[in-house]
């Protein structure tokens, strides 16, 4: 699955708290009975659209890879904002609802049945991991009943479909709080969660087993000024290391820095300069390469996270810095390692790039007034998704023709004439 992104960016979570300020609906959610997990033949494979709803519940779109067709929407909470697989399998998907403090989660093989699990009043879940089975970490941006100073880390149990514990972001001295997580990760060892904290520019480590912070990355442990997005490089069978990347903006002025932090001994790696207002990080599993966009200098960085050096310099070499289109906000590469792809939410576009010579191959225009969020590829490496302003457009890379775009629902369900639209914000494919 892919690990927790920032459900934290930058770009994103501005534009939903625009969103936000305009919306004074309440919501009293109702737990629907307990579905087991379902299923899907592998042979097949989906996108699935998070939408957020300025003027109601939001909804997940489910895009049937081969067919460039919707199969399924399914209504979510208010304020849908990110998403992730269930555990290690796709079998279930669950959605963070930051506006009414719910998750919602459904079975991916069936419709319309759709559990919605309460956390504690204020929460304003942002975020969402696991690489455990039975469970589902939920990252809380706000203050709750729990935690009055702080964010928080919820742990959802998957088999009841109900919170087990709540967790604040508080040192053991009580003298430092995560104020403003923006994002969390937990790598595929399943051991520790890692919280990036902008307000406080921290990383937190959540211990599962004692359920406590156990570790904590400040700036005096080396974490540059305002980290806004963390991500993880997948741990090969067989091998205990890996690393989380935590991307770290600065003052938005000069470059940013990518941290290093070693997920086998919890210590610093080490860190390297970004480019101007980094916002995001993609790590490929097939090349073992890390990009990160720069949307204040419009390029994205291109590292070999197969040879980070511990503790030495630099801390992962860096491949190429590349110039795409304006304001690149998100970045995917296809499984068979010959591209990547940047969304460019500034030049409403996207730049298809060669993974071998780095070279931009194509660039590739949205429909008008696109602003692209996110984009992803899928297992087949046929189709790219972007999620835009109120649509979900559908590249084929063999020719990177725009196939379609998927118009997002209506924001007013009962509507049947010219709609306003509800709003793409994350991608995830199986």
């Amino acid at each position: 699955m892919r690990f927790s992104r920032r459900i934290g960016l930058l770009f994103l979570s501005a534009f939903i708290l625009l969103l936000e300020l305009g919306c004074g609906n309440e919501y009293r959610p109702v737990a629907n009975p307990i579905i087991g997990p379902g299923g899907q033949p592998q042979s097949l494979h989906y996108a699935y659209v998070v939408n957020y709803n300025a003027s109601g519940n939001g909804s997940n779109t489910q895009i049937d890879v081969s067919g460039d067709s919707v199969t399924s929407v399914q209504t979510t909470g208010l304020g849908s904002n990110y998403e992730s697989f269930f555990s290690t399998t796709a079998a279930g998907v669950f959605v963070s609802n930051s506006n009414n403090d719910t998750v919602s989660e459904f079975s991916v093989s069936l419709t319309g049945v759709v559990n919605t699990i309460n956390l504690l009043t204020g929460s304003h879940p942002i975020a969402l991991t696991s690489t455990q089975s039975g469970v589902m970490y939920v990252l809380n941006s706000e203050s709750n009943s729990a935690c009055p100073n702080s964010g928080s880390i919820s742990t959802i149990t998957t088999t009841t479909l109900s919170v087990s514990g709540t967790t604040c972001l508080v040192n053991p001295q009580m003298t430092l709080y995560g104020a403003n997580p923006v994002g969390m990760v937990q790598p595929t060892d399943g051991v520790r969660v890692f919280i990036a904290d902008e307000a406080s520019s921290s990383v937190w480590v959540y211990d599962p087993n004692s359920q406590l912070i156990s570790s904590l990355f400040t700036l005096a442990s080396g974490i540059a000024l305002n980290p806004v997005f963390i991500t993880t490089s997948a741990v090969t069978p067989g091998v205990s290391t890996g690393y989380v990347f935590v991307v770290a903006e600065g003052d938005g002025v000069n470059p940013g820095t990518l941290n290093i932090i070693d997920t086998n001994d919890y210590s610093m790696v080490g860190s390297v300069p970004l480019g101007v207002k980094p916002t995001f990080a993609y790590f490929d599993p097939t090349l073992v390469r890390l990009y990160v966009t720069n949307s204040g200098s419009n390029t994205v960085s291109v590292f070999d996270a197969s040879n980070v050096n511990v503790h030495g310099n630099p801390a992962i070499p860096l491949l190429a810095t590349v110039n795409v289109g304006t304001a690149p906000v998100s970045v995917t590469a296809l499984p068979d390692g010959t591209r990547f792809f940047v969304a460019n939410s500034g030049s409403g576009s996207v730049t298809d790039l060669s993974a071998t010579s780095f070279a931009v191959l194509n660039t590739i225009a949205l429909p008008a007034g696109s602003n692209p969020v996110w984009i992803a590829s899928e297992p087949t490496s046929s189709r790219i998704y972007v999620a835009n302003q109120s649509s979900t457009t559908i590249i084929h890379t063999v020719n990177d023709a725009v196939a379609v775009s998927v118009p997002a629902p209506a924001q007013n369900p009962n509507c049947t004439g010219s709609c306003a639209l509800q709003q793409p914000v994350m991608i995830i494919t199986n």
